[in-house]
């Protein structure tokens, strides 16, 4: 049996656990991993120390210590998100401005913005139990095994697109879908600009400000954060200039929210990716290199 098949076992075993028990199983999971993912361990530090210089280095280092906890309970949301029977999926979920995304005009589709949380699985149960079926872009995975995992588990509550397939998502949002996209990720130089995130200019892609013009569909960001149990998901309108004419304008309106929303759970966004892989002079990895050369 490969380790990707055995991890999806594991993923169908956790399922079953109930929810107290599961968020410990998750942070005694997220603990291990801060203690041999060193990669990952080093990146998520580099991340916050960049953006919150105001910290300590022993508080950055307790900060990614619980970035690991919030994401191992993540794993944990994941199984419970793909295999658990749908009605006992969800806790308690307090939902606030909900009415953004139920009173539009008929036909009119909706982009939903919203960051990598930890819990990212969970995001479409959530949406599912708020406003239906929806759809979901996402980055298909090169193991062939587990992206099957991926769709079946995510094809529960929405329609899965390729994030890379402009065309079909664009016929989505022209069709009054809503349509759920992540634009938090520094995905290279090519369709993207330069923003500031928490103060650091950032690789942020323009793919929404691309779609929202040629669909005339509406932006509405998504706020979400785990709270003793429960879920907060917030749906938030952009303000009515965007998306304009000015690319860096919308990419730092959308960091902004994004910013918001993580400093009110700062351990609940995932950290372990490399956010600012390039830099603008548009060399790459020299941040995170020498992170790995003075661990």
């Amino acid at each position: 049996m490969s380790l990707v098949s055995l991890g999806l076992l594991l993923l169908r075993l956790l399922a079953r656990l109930p929810r107290t028990a599961g968020y410990a199983v998750g942070r005694t999971l997220g603990l291990i991993l801060f203690r041999l993912a060193h990669a990952r361990r080093r990146i998520a530090h580099t991340n916050l120390t960049l953006c919150f210089p105001d910290k300590t280095p022993a508080e950055i280092t307790a900060l990614t210590r619980d970035c690991f906890l919030e994401n191992g309970i993540g794993l944990i949301e994941t199984a419970w998100a793909w295999y658990r029977p749908l009605p006992s999926v969800l806790p308690k979920v307090h939902l606030k401005g909900l009415e953004h995304v139920t009173q539009r005009p008929e036909g009119q589709g909706l982009l939903l913005l919203c960051p990598h949380y930890s819990m990212l699985d969970l995001v479409a149960p959530i949406v599912h139990q708020a406003v239906g079926r929806f759809v979901v872009t996402y980055r298909p995975n090169d193991n062939a095994h587990f992206d099957q995992a991926v769709c079946e588990g995510r094809r529960r509550y929405a329609t899965l697109i390729d994030v890379r397939a402009i065309r079909d998502t664009l016929r989505a949002l022209k069709q009054g879908e809503i349509v759920w996209f992540g634009p938090d990720q520094d995905m290279g130089p090519k369709g993207s600009v330069f923003a500031p995130f928490f103060g650091t200019p950032a690789c942020t892609v323009t793919t929404p400000s691309r779609l929202l013009s040629l669909s005339r569909a509406r932006p509405i960001f998504l706020a979400l954060r785990r709270v003793e149990g429960c879920y907060e998901a917030e749906f938030i309108p952009f303000p009515a200039t965007y998306p304009s004419d000015d690319l860096v304008a919308d990419a730092t309106c959308l960091n902004a929210l994004i910013e918001t929303a993580i400093r009110a759970a700062p351990a609940q966004y995932m950290w372990m990716h490399k956010r600012f892989k390039t830099n603008p002079d548009l060399s790459r990895q020299t941040r995170y290199l020498e992170t790995e050369a003075n661990p």
